[in-house]
């Protein structure tokens, strides 16, 4: 769910409702409701970039134990190759 442009158009469509001359009960219940899937929205938007931010994190875990694997290796261009694909990546 793309879940920015679901913020920003409840933003844009609760303009209406937020600014009416008389608010009525709609109106209301228009922006509560409005307000808590935006706040809903922000949440999953932050929890997404923590989990990106988590599994970039552990990506780059994984190639530095391979990296250091490889380490072991006995120089030659293979094990050259190997570590600048890793450090290309990195």
């Amino acid at each position: 769910m793309k879940f920015e442009e679901l913020s920003e158009k409840l933003y844009t469509k609760a303009g209406h409702y937020k600014f009416a001359k008389q608010p009525n009960e709609f109106d209301r219940g228009y922006m509560k409701i409005s307000d808590w899937i935006n706040d809903l929205c922000w949440y999953y938007i932050s929890e997404r970039k923590n989990s990106d931010k988590e599994m970039e994190n552990e990506f780059k875990e994984l190639l530095s134990i391979q990296k250091k694997k490889i380490d072991a290796l006995q120089p030659s261009l293979y094990k050259e190759g190997l570590i600048k694909a890793i450090n290309d990546a990195l």
